[in-house]
C-alpha cells in the first residue's frame, strides 16, 4: 500500500520523468537528469571512490594521531627527538610523493608534509625561544610549503596556504598593529586575500589545461568573504547608531563584491551557485533594511512580523525565478 505522503514514495525513473514533464526544463537538461537518476555507479567506480575516501580519511587520522602523539609525550621527548621525529616523518611523506608524483597518494602525502611542516616550526619556536611573533610562524609556514602547493596542484593544498596567510594577517594586526580581533584592517584584509586568491584561481582556470580544476575552491573563499563583511552590514542596517568604522566600509565593500560577483559568473564563467550566494546577501540585506523600518521606526509589531513574513516569501520567489532564467539562459 502507497503512502499518502509523495514525498514519501520511493523515486522510480518513471516518477522522475513525470516530474520532468510538469516542469519548464530545456529537453538536454531532461536527458541529464535521466541519465543520472537511471545510472548505477560500476564496481571499478565504486572502488575509486572509496580508495580515494579511505585515502584522505586515513591521512587526516594519521595527522591527528602524529598531534596527540607529541601532546601527550611532550615532557618526555626532548627538543631533539621532537625535532628529529617530525623531521623524519615530513621527509618520509615528502619522498613517498616523489615515488608516483601524478597519484592522488602523492598529492595527500604533500599536505601531510605541509601541515608537518608547521609542527616543526611550533617544536622549534618552543625550544628556542627567539622572541619572533606567532604571526611570523604562520608566514613562514605559508612561504614554505607555497612551493608544494605549487607542484602538487592539489586543491586543498592551496586553501590551506590561503588560511595560513588568513592567520598571519589577523595575528599581525592583532599583535603588531595591536588593534582589536575583528577591526577593519583584520576583516578586509582577510577578504583581500580571499579576492585575490579567487582572481589566481579563476586566471589559471581559464587557462587550456588549469592547474587546478575543483570548482568548490573558489565558492568557499567567496562564501568566507561575503559571511565576514555581511555581519557588520547587517549590524549597520539594523543599528545605525552603531560606532564602528567597520560598518560602512564592510557595506561598500560588501556591495562591490556582490555586484562583480554576480557580473563575473553570470558573464564570463556562469556559475549558479555564485549566483545564489550573491542573491542571497542581496536579501539579507533587503530583509534587514525593510526589517528596521517596520519593526523599529514605524513600531508595527504583529502587522511588521506578517509583513516581514510576506517579504521573505517573495525575495525568495524573485531571487528563485532569476536564477533559474540564468540557468536556462546558459543551457542555451
Amino acid at each position: 500500500m502507497s503512502s499518502a505522503d509523495p514525498l514519501d514514495r520511493p523515486a522510480t525513473v518513471d516518477r522522475v520523468r513525470l516530474a520532468l514533464a510538469a516542469m519548464d526544463i530545456s529537453a538536454n537538461a531532461r536527458h541529464q537528469v535521466l541519465a543520472l537518476a537511471s545510472r548505477t555507479p560500476t564496481t571499478q567506480e565504486w572502488r575509486r571512490f572509496l580508495a580515494s575516501a579511505l585515502l584522505v580519511f586515513g591521512a587526516g587520522l594519521v595527522l591527528s594521531g602524529v598531534i596527540s602523539f607529541f601532546a601527550f609525550n611532550w615532557a618526555a621527548l626532548g627538543l631533539f627527538g621532537k625535532l628529529w621525529l617530525i623531521a623524519a616523518a615530513m621527509t618520509a611523506c615528502a619522498l613517498g610523493a616523489l615515488a608516483r608524483p601524478d597519484t592522488l597518494l602523492a598529492r595527500v602525502l604533500l599536505f601531510a608534509a605541509s601541515v608537518l611542516v608547521g609542527a616543526m616550526l611550533a617544536v622549534y619556536g618552543q625550544g628556542y625561544q627567539t622572541g619572533a611573533d606567532p604571526w611570523g610562524l604562520f608566514a613562514v609556514w605559508a612561504l614554505l610549503v607555497l612551493p608544494w602547493a605549487l607542484a602538487a596542484c592539489f586543491t586543498p593544498l592551496w586553501l590551506l596556504v590561503v588560511c595560513l596567510v588568513d592567520v598571519a594577517h589577523a595575528l599581525y594586526v592583532i599583535q603588531v598593529l595591536d588593534g582589536p580581533r575583528w577591526d577593519s584592517a583584520t576583516v578586509l584584509g582577510i577578504v583581500g586575500v580571499h579576492v585575490l586568491a579567487v582572481m589566481a584561481w579563476e586566471a589559471q582556470f581559464l587557462r587550456r589545461v588549469p592547474w587546478l580544476a575543483d570548482r568548490w575552491a573558489p565558492r568557499v573563499l567567496i562564501g568566507t568573504a561575503l559571511l565576514l563583511l555581511l555581519g557588520p552590514s547587517l549590524a549597520l542596517l539594523a543599528w545605525p547608531t552603531w560606532r564602528s568604522g567597520l560598518g560602512p566600509l564592510s557595506l561598500m565593500v560588501l556591495t562591490f563584491l556582490v555586484t562583480t560577483t554576480a557580473a563575473y559568473y553570470r558573464l564570463v564563467r556562469p556559475d549558479a551557485f555564485m549566483l545564489t550566494m550573491a542573491a542571497g546577501s542581496v536579501m539579507a540585506l533587503v530583509t534587514t533594511l525593510i526589517g528596521r523600518l517596520l519593526l523599529v521606526t514605524l513600531r508595527l509589531d504583529l502587522l511588521g512580523l506578517l509583513l516581514m513574513t510576506g517579504l521573505v516569501v517573495l525575495e525568495v520567489a524573485l531571487a528563485v525565478s532569476w536564477l533559474r532564467r540564468q540557468v536556462r539562459d546558459d543551457e542555451r
